[in-house]
């Protein structure tokens, strides 16, 4: 499958965090829209079509999800380490974990809206038509998002529907404008680097279903902090959502061999087909294991 990295352009704040799964989301209703079928299958086809990762920092990932222990810090280091959220993708790939860095990626602000009678053009105090809070976010780094995909797409198809979607606005609230940019392929990216190295340990970049490629782990090592996904409800007969519990973005996995993306696709609505991407892009990178880790 080919990779490609796509910079992205805000051009409002985000009300809803664009992770992997919600792209897809996205990008699957795109393709419904125009009554394509690429994605009729989705559950039971080997292979994905297209993987997103989460909307990330340019040339930075997140800070791998180890014991801390496994970073070589210092025990007086270790309190003011727990800060940082990011590392450089070169330190990530040759191992270098102990040089995590603290990066302001973006800001978050809690902002109050009102919501207006159309009638009287006032708010009131029914509660209806009341003021609430909404928190935007707003990156102030190069946010950037690593697609991966088969001969089903080329890269300017990726590029331009993208574009579509920021046109239309992501995720909440986009009908009063948020959620808006413009995506535009970095040509100077080829890929991740193929690590030389007998222990094969990978990080995946947003949120995952590992159960579904159990088979490629070896040794059950497996490292993760929890991700809940509520599912759709739609318009079916019942009330009740469907949470699906995913290993979060970050995780680390040590595999059998080599391999681009773990994980698997899930149809979570109720009555109502709602497709999840289960999928993630992996980055393999230097490491000797939890005991012996090399920092």
């Amino acid at each position: 499958m080919r990779l490609i990295k796509l910079k992205i352009t805000p051009l409002s704040s985000f009300v809803t965090f664009p992770k992997g799964d919600t792209l897809f989301g996205h990008f699957a209703y795109l393709s419904f829209l125009k009554k394509e079928k690429i994605f009729e299958n989705y559950t039971t086809d080997k292979k994905p079509k297209i993987i997103f990762s989460d909307i990330l920092p340019d040339n930075h990932f997140y800070k791998p999800t180890l014991p801390l222990d496994a970073f070589g810090v210092d025990e007086s280091q270790k309190k003011e380490f727990r800060k940082k959220s990011w590392i450089g993708y070169e330190d990530l790939q040759k191992g270098a974990l102990k040089e995590s860095v603290e990066l302001t990626f973006m800001k978050k602000e809690f902002k109050v809206r009102n919501t207006l009678n159309r009638v009287s053009f006032t708010t009131d105090s029914s509660g209806i038509f009341a003021p609430y809070g909404l928190e935007e976010t707003t990156f102030v780094y190069q946010p950037v998002i690593y697609v991966m995909f088969d001969n089903t797409f080329t890269d300017q198809e990726i590029e331009d529907r993208l574009n579509e979607m920021g046109r239309n606005g992501f995720g909440k609230k986009g009908n009063i404008g948020k959620g808006y940019f413009k995506a535009k392929i970095d040509k100077r990216f080829d890929g991740f680097k193929k690590i030389k190295t007998e222990n094969c340990y990978m990080m995946t970049l947003s949120p995952t279903l590992l159960h579904k490629s159990k088979e490629m782990i070896a040794d059950k090592e497996v490292y993760y902090n929890t991700f809940n996904r509520f599912g759709k409800h739609h318009s079916s007969s019942t009330p009740f959502k469907k949470p699906l519990l995913m290993a979060d973005s970050g995780a680390v996995v040590k595999l059998k061999s080599y391999e681009q993306y773990i994980g698997g696709g899930i149809d979570n609505g109720i009555g109502r087909q709602s497709l999840v991407q289960g999928f993630s892009i992996l980055v393999p990178f230097e490491f000797e294991g939890v005991n012996r880790g090399k920092a």
